[in-house]
């Protein structure tokens, strides 16, 4: 989360830093309009850097991923950005909208009046103002429009009852929205100011924002990661509602235990992400999947697939890969939160494990077949396994696991499960002393 906080906080300070080294929001005296100005221009401003750093977040970069922590990390940071972006947006739409406590502003939507206080040159006889103006009243109503979408995608996008496939084609729908308002925000920016601070540092941004933009529209994301493979068998587990998929592909390049993979099935339906439950070995290339039926896809998922299917995979993403400096850890898992164990148990039952591990695992229900996979990969890798099985609720408090592990506050903690799950066992952790790490996958693709 502290990178999260860093990658929100950092960007826009500096942004709100460069705005004020060419405009102000204090005027003495006030002048009520050329605050409304710069006021609607800032939160303009603000709302499209936000705007252009989910798109490129939206590439899924390895590089940002690798600085932020996981791809769990980008999503979550994906997500606040847009938040961000509309809220701004409101904020943006009310000062040119609902000014009763102001002057009403009749021209006035994202960077109309970028100098503030500084004189504007005097361009009446320049053909370059005089082909911006033609385009003024047509970026006024571009940029209005967009953002009555940009409301409705994103309550379509919070609302995790709509599918999932709709849900993922909004983001294309954005991209092209996104083209709109750099449209907009370039015809309504003074020319004089494509030199100061201010209008280079939006001239980068509409750059990166307009790449980032095309490769989403032409389906380049991903594209070095991605490989087909097929299905090579399919093992369930009835009282889990859970299936084991494991696909053997050639052009995969491997993978570390923790990373997940997005998998494509069919052509109508995007790619859905998967932790990856298997650890790699080149001479089989051999990639295996705990699913879960969680919600109307994977639902159905299971009935559909046979032994021989084509997948597209691409991957492998995430930084859930248990790589610190403890010699002892504790895992938490729930649900199909098991994922990424099941493939570090594998890996260190192919090595002279030294680590205390003990591994506390939850469900409502526990598979018969699922159990005795378990007991048999944490002896093979000499890791302590805790097992709750439970009716009622299948989450473990952190008092379970202060009366079960010694020297606890020390071990580093790898959690992954149910959100709530994991907050309450950090925060009893936190509250009794624990200071170490407490790494928790926070992957939500919405």
């Amino acid at each position: 989360m502290k990178e999260i906080k860093l990658a929100l906080v950092i960007p826009f300070t500096l942004i709100t830093l460069i705005w004020f080294m060419t405009n102000s929001l204090l005027y003495i005296p006030f002048d009520s309009n050329l605050f409304s100005k710069s006021l609607a221009q800032y939160t303009g401003i603000i709302a499209f850097s936000a705007m252009t750093f989910a798109m490129i977040l939206a590439t899924r970069p390895l590089w940002m991923e690798k600085r932020l922590g996981g791809l769990d990390k980008i999503y979550r940071l994906h997500k606040w950005l847009g938040i961000g972006a509309f809220s701004f947006s409101i904020m943006h739409w009310l000062v040119a909208k609902l000014p009763a406590w102001l002057p009403k502003l009749e021209n006035l939507i994202l960077l109309d009046a970028i100098s503030g206080a500084s004189e504007i040159l005097d361009l009446e006889a320049s053909a370059i103002k005089e082909f911006l103006e033609s385009l003024e009243f047509s970026a006024l109503r571009v940029g209005e429009y967009a953002f009555y979408l940009t409301a409705l995608f994103l309550i379509m996008a919070l609302l995790k009852k709509i599918p999932y496939r709709f849900f993922a084609k909004t983001h294309l729908a954005m991209a092209i929205i996104y083209l709109a308002l750099v449209f907009h925000s370039f015809a309504l920016m003074y020319i004089d100011y494509w030199t100061q601070p201010i209008g280079i540092t939006m001239a980068i941004m509409m750059i990166a924002g307009t790449v980032a933009s095309i490769i989403v529209l032409l389906g380049r994301v991903g594209k070095k990661q991605k490989s087909e493979g097929t299905i090579q068998s399919i093992n369930t587990y009835p009282d889990m509602n859970m299936f084991e998929l494991t696909v053997k592909s050639d052009g995969w390049q491997g993978h570390r235990e923790g990373q997940f993979a997005f998998l494509k099935f069919e052509k109508k339906e995007p790619h859905h992400p998967f932790t990856i439950s298997s650890a790699w070995d080149k001479n089989t290339k051999n990639i295996s999947f705990t699913i879960k039926a969680l919600g109307d896809y994977t639902n159905t998922l299971a009935n559909k697939l046979k032994i021989g299917d084509p997948v597209m995979l691409e991957g492998a993403y995430g930084n859930f890969t248990f790589k610190d400096n403890k010699e002892s850890q504790i895992w938490i898992a729930g649900g199909v939160g098991i994922t990424p164990f099941l493939a570090r148990m594998e890996r260190l039952g192919k090595l002279n494990n030294k680590q205390e591990i003990d591994f506390f695992y939850t469900a409502v229900r526990l598979d018969a077949n699922l159990k005795e996979k378990l007991q048999q990969l944490s002896a093979t890798a000499r890791i302590n396994l805790h097992l709750f099985e439970t009716y009622k609720s299948a989450l473990i408090s952190g008092e379970d696991i202060r009366n079960s592990v010694l020297n606890w506050k020390s071990k580093s903690v790898w959690f992954c499960g149910p959100s709530k799950m994991g907050t309450s066992i950090k925060k009893d952790l936190k509250g009794s002393g624990f200071h170490s790490k407490f790494h928790q996958e926070l992957f939500e693709m919405r």
